[in-house]
């Protein structure tokens, strides 16, 4: 596990360089990583940005400044790096819910924790004996459709435009295979980017791949390579009891990749690459009027090569 304390290395270090600007080439070479692969594996064990991460953290110590010192605002704002007070106060108010005045009159505010990496086997999944049921899939010279969206929900605007397209051009749209990612990662709702970028692809097979575009949508090279692929069960619900499908997904990603941790052969991959979401819909989601009401079933892939 010496990566996994390389990692814990690397968050060592921005913990004792979070007042002003964090090198991130200096992070990733801690880590012996390059700055790619580092972010990239981040966003997968964290299901957040490093950039959130760090903005989570100084917001939480430049609340306990302001509530145990006499600090300025505009001093405060340089102390962690910002090129304004202006900046530093909207990136407050977005983490705290209240502007840096508000907080230290009241004196209450939230705290983000450092973090820290470890293996822990989680249960909750479907399993064959003691192992995941996972599968070792790979992906060559195959072709997609996409749709790319950049913009506060992209996962859901992807989607319902590939899922019109495909209603519009294919009689067999259900029996096709979908994948979704983000490059950047999936933003939290309390992230100060309130964009993020995602596609949503289907495969194609065969002929359909060589032509330049399919009706009237361009086709692309598709991600490529090994991958280690499991179902995600669906057994994390949120405060309304409704099913929490970010948080199912990332537990059960914990869990393929522990399992990766066991294949001797095999090393995670995140060098120009990152992790996807198949996506398998129902008849009934391609028609419904109201479409986020009809639940769907995921796998996830997480990419591997050999040693």
């Amino acid at each position: 596990m010496e990566w996994l304390s390389k990692m814990n290395d690397a968050l060592n270090y921005i913990e004792l360089n979070l007042e002003g600007k964090i090198d991130y080439r200096e992070v990733a070479h801690i880590a012996c990583s390059s700055l790619t692969r580092f972010q990239r594996m981040f966003t997968f064990m964290t299901d957040m940005t490093i950039g959130d991460y760090v903005r989570l953290r100084k917001m939480s110590l430049a609340a306990e400044d302001l509530k145990n010192t006499d600090i300025k605002v505009i001093d405060l704002a340089m102390k962690y790096g910002y090129e304004s007070p202006e900046a530093f106060t909207r990136a407050f108010q977005v983490f705290h819910g209240m502007p840096p005045t508000v907080v230290r009159k009241l004196g209450i505010s939230k705290t983000y924790q450092p973090i820290s990496f470890q293996v822990n086997i989680n249960g909750g999944n479907t399993m064959i004996g003691s192992k995941p049921l996972v599968r070792i899939e790979e992906l060559n010279n195959l072709k997609a459709v996409s749709f790319q969206a950049h913009c506060k929900e992209p996962e859901t605007q992807a989607w319902n435009r590939m899922r019109e397209w495909a209603v519009k051009n294919l009689n067999d749209y259900e029996a096709r295979r979908y994948i979704g990612y983000a490059p950047f990662g999936h933003h939290p709702t309390s992230s100060e980017e309130d964009f993020h970028e995602y596609y949503a692809l289907m495969l194609l097979y065969g002929e359909e791949g060589q032509n330049a575009d399919m009706f009237g949508t361009k086709v692309s090279d598709a991600p490529k390579g090994l991958f280690l692929v499991g179902d995600v069960v669906l057994n994390e619900f949120n405060d309304c009891g409704i099913i929490d499908i970010g948080s199912s997904m990332k537990k059960s990603s914990q869990t393929i990749y522990e399992c990766m941790l066991d294949m001797e052969d095999y090393d995670i991959d995140f060098t120009e690459r990152t992790y996807l979401e198949e996506h398998i819909f129902r008849k009934e989601w391609f028609l419904a009027d109201n479409p986020e009401e009809i639940q769907a079933e995921y796998r996830f892939w997480l990419p591997i090569k050999r040693k």
